[in-house]
């Protein structure tokens, strides 16, 4: 146990993200996805004007094994970009 307070994020916890979806903390050194995943809600939700969003985040050492340390991961959801 090394919860800094009684408020801290414990494995097992549900929390409720900004887009209004339920997360499960399986891990409580994944806070930097779960930051990510309210920044990206709320860009898409609440800025207007905003036509692309790019998010260039290291949150996985998985990604460095299966790129490598001179190449990217890059994830797309349209064929146009």
């Amino acid at each position: 146990e090394n919860a800094v307070g009684k408020e801290a994020t414990r494995p097992d916890d549900v929390i409720i993200q900004y887009s209004g979806r339920s997360v499960e903390i399986n891990n409580t050194d994944a806070e930097g996805r779960l930051v990510l995943g309210d920044g990206v809600a709320f860009a898409t939700k609440d800025l207007d004007g905003v036509d692309i969003l790019i998010d260039m985040a290291t949150l996985t050492g998985a990604q460095g094994v299966a790129t490598g340390k001179h190449f990217g991961a890059t994830y797309c959801n349209s064929e146009s970009l």
